[in-house]
C-alpha cells in the first residue's frame, strides 16, 4: 500500500505516432504533456489521454465508474468524465470530456499582484468546495485505484491509513531521509503519537490527493473552470488533507515559496476554521514524506526535485510547531 503513479515519459515515440494515426489525432492537436499522460484535443468537448501502460486500464475503468459516481451539482465548475477507455499500439488511449480552461499555473505569472490575489482565493474557495462530494456508495477502502485492498477502511481508521502512507516511505528511503532531515527518527514519533494517538470521526469526502495548480482550469482569475486529474492520488478521507496539499503545493520551487504556503493556510483556516491549524501542518508532513520518492529518475533521489522540496518542507521547524 503505498502512492505511486504513471510515468507519461515511458511512451514510446514510435508507439505514440503509430496510435495517433490509428485514432485519426494530427500530432499537432497535441496540448499538454503531465507526468501520467499526454493529452490530445480531439473536439470542442473531449481530449484524448494517452498513457504509456496499457495494462492501467482496469484502474482507468475504476476511475470512470468514480466519475460517473459523482454529483457536483453544488459545484460552481466542472469536473472530469471518461467515455471510452482502449488498448492501442501498446499504449492506453483514454476519451475525456474537454474541460475549457487555463491551468491556473500557466495564469498566475501573466497576472498583476491583485489579480493573483483573486485568484489564490478562487482556488482555495475551490479545494474547500471539494469538501462537499461525498462518497455515494460508502467506503470500503481509503485509496481509489487500491487492487490490493490494503487500504481497507474496515481493517484501519483514517488517520492510521496516513501514517502509514508515510511510515512506508521513510523505510523504503530512510538512509537518504537520515541523512537530509534533522532528527528524523525523532520526528516520525512526533508524528505516530499525534496521528495514531487520535481517531477521525468526520465524513469520508472525496479526497483529489493531487490538487495544485497544474489541476485547476480557470476562465480567468476570478472564476475557475474545472478541477482535473483525480486518480493515482485520489482518497475518501477527510477533505482536509486536499486543502492542506492545496496551501503547500501552490508555489514549490519559487522564492517565496513558504511566505506563500503560510498566505495560503492562513485563507484556509478563514473558511475552515482557525482551530484546523494543526491538522493542516500535520498532513503537510505527512505527504512530504509519503510522496517524497514519487518523481525521482534516472539522476537519483537525492537529486530530485520534489525530493528536495519535501527535504525542505519537513526541515523547516515552524511547521512542526503548529502541527501541535
Amino acid at each position: 500500500m503505498e502512492l505511486s503513479r504513471a510515468d507519461a515519459s515511458a511512451i514510446d515515440p514510435e508507439a505514440r505516432a503509430a496510435a495517433l494515426r490509428e485514432l485519426g489525432v494530427d500530432p499537432g492537436a497535441w496540448l499538454a504533456s503531465g507526468t501520467e499522460a499526454e493529452v490530445y484535443g480531439l473536439t470542442d468537448e473531449r481530449v484524448l489521454k494517452l498513457y504509456a501502460d496499457p495494462g492501467r486500464a482496469g484502474k482507468i475503468e475504476v476511475l470512470r465508474r468514480f466519475y460517473d459516481s459523482l454529483r457536483g451539482e453544488g459545484l460552481t465548475f466542472a469536473l472530469p468524465r471518461i467515455y471510452d477507455v482502449t488498448p492501442i499500439r501498446g499504449l492506453l488511449a483514454v476519451i475525456e470530456r474537454r474541460i475549457e480552461g487555463k491551468p491556473l499555473s500557466e495564469l498566475l505569472p501573466d497576472l498583476d499582484a491583485e489579480a493573483a490575489l483573486t485568484a489564490r482565493e478562487r482556488y482555495i474557495d475551490a479545494v474547500t468546495a471539494l469538501a462537499e462530494l461525498k462518497s455515494p456508495h460508502g467506503v470500503s477502502q481509503y485509496l481509489l485505484l487500491d487492487a490490493s485492498g490494503a487500504s481497507s477502511a474496515r481493517a484501519q481508521g483514517w488517520y492510521e491509513f496516513v501514517y502509514r502512507l508515510a511510515e512506508i516511505k521513510i523505510e523504503r528511503q530512510r538512509a537518504s531521509l537520515e541523512a537530509d532531515v534533522v532528527d528524523l527518527s525523532a520526528k516520525q514519533a512526533r508524528l505516530r503519537e499525534l496521528y495514531l494517538g487520535q481517531r477521525y470521526d468526520g465524513p469520508l469526502c472525496v479526497v483529489h490527493g493531487d490538487f495544485f495548480p497544474g489541476n485547476v482550469l480557470m476562465r480567468d482569475a476570478e472564476r475557475v473552470a474545472g478541477v482535473i486529474d483525480f486518480g493515482s492520488f485520489t482518497m475518501f478521507g477527510d477533505p482536509l488533507y486536499d486543502v492542506s496539499l492545496a496551501c503547500v503545493l501552490f508555489d514549490m520551487y519559487g522564492p517565496e515559496r513558504s511566505s506563500v504556503r503560510d498566505e495560503l493556510i492562513a485563507v484556509a483556516l478563514r473558511k475552515v476554521g482557525a482551530d484546523e491549524e494543526g491538522k493542516l501542518y500535520r498532513y503537510a508532513m505527512a505527504y512530504a514524506l509519503m510522496s517524497c520518492d514519487l518523481y525521482s529518475g534516472a539522476e537519483g533521489l537525492r537529486q530530485d526535485g520534489h525530493y528536495r522540496w519535501a527535504v525542505d518542507l519537513l526541515n523547516t521547524e515552524s511547521c512542526w510547531q503548529r502541527m501541535a
